[in-house]
């Protein structure tokens, strides 16, 4: 059956809006286009114009949008002192608030990384925005595992200079995830912070900001692409990007939706660092 290609009806972005406003997912709603038989492409980008002209609702009910102030960090010059490596700053972009780093980790380091990881890699999960479950994603097609917090000296000194870099203590960070991607497998567009009514106090809160470090070169393709900023991100091994997209009045930056693109040739190797508003293991 071909997949259905069209101008979005008027009657369909009321549903697409309503649906926002009641706090859908803008991913269940994309997969559920899809599932009708739109064309993934329309689907996704048809649903982010809509999603980038919306508000969105904090855990108040009120309607805000994405105008807030960027963090300081990485806006006044071009090198990031961490307490044991100097990082330069490729480029920097506003909105959203992207950071591109080069030389975060060395090779060794990205080289301990994945053989660490590499026996314990299983099916990426994402977590369900209904029941707050964690599941498998048709969106998602690669393979991750999660260190845990400090869990071994490598790990701890990375979490570290990741606080350095980006002024959040370390404990506000989840435990580093390593992913791998292999041929043709992707994420598609998505946001890291949870929708309002899934946010936990009791565990840190939202998350506010994602550090991101490739671990390898890819041969071809595995992009790192923010669609409605025009950017696109080559991996290069060490390198990162820092984007946020959250802030302490519940605000959160719908320009932020991301994808990974396919990985055309060879594979992707890369390390995640989610940062939430406050500490996430005061609790335990």
């Amino acid at each position: 059956m071909m997949a259905k290609i069209m101008q979005i009806s008027d009657e369909l972005k009321q549903w697409i809006t309503g649906a926002l406003k009641n706090e859908v997912s803008p991913i269940a709603l994309a997969n559920a286009l899809i599932k009708k038989g739109f064309d993934n492409r329309f689907a996704y980008e048809t649903l982010f114009k809509i999603v980038g002209n919306e508000a969105i609702g904090t855990t108040e009910g009120q309607q805000i949008r994405y105008n807030y102030e960027v963090p300081e960090i990485g806006r006044k010059g071009n090198i990031l002192h961490a307490r044991d490596r100097d990082v330069k700053v490729l480029s920097r972009n506003e909105k959203p608030f992207v950071l591109h780093l080069d030389s975060v980790l060395s090779s060794e380091e990205c080289d301990e990384l994945i053989s660490l990881s590499r026996s314990r890699l299983l099916p990426s999960r994402v977590v369900d925005t209904g029941s707050g479950e964690e599941r498998a994603g048709s969106g998602r097609t690669s393979r991750s595992m999660a260190f845990r917090f400090r869990e071994n000296e490598l790990v701890e000194r990375i979490e570290m200079r990741i606080a350095d870099l980006t002024g959040y203590p370390a404990e506000n960070g989840e435990g580093l995830q390593i992913l791998n991607y292999g041929l043709g497998e992707e994420y598609r567009p998505h946001f890291d912070f949870f929708p309002p009514h899934m946010v936990n106090a009791d565990k840190g809160g939202q998350r506010v900001g994602t550090f991101l470090i490739y671990l390898n070169d890819v041969a071809e393709g595995g992009e790192t692409v923010f669609s409605k900023a025009g950017l696109s991100i080559v991996p290069k091994k060490g390198s990162a990007i820092y984007f946020h997209y959250a802030n302490e009045q519940g605000q959160l930056d719908r320009l932020s939706v991301h994808s990974s693109l396919p990985v055309k040739k060879g594979e992707k190797w890369a390390a995640t660092k989610w940062i939430r508003e406050r500490n996430i293991y005061q609790s335990y």
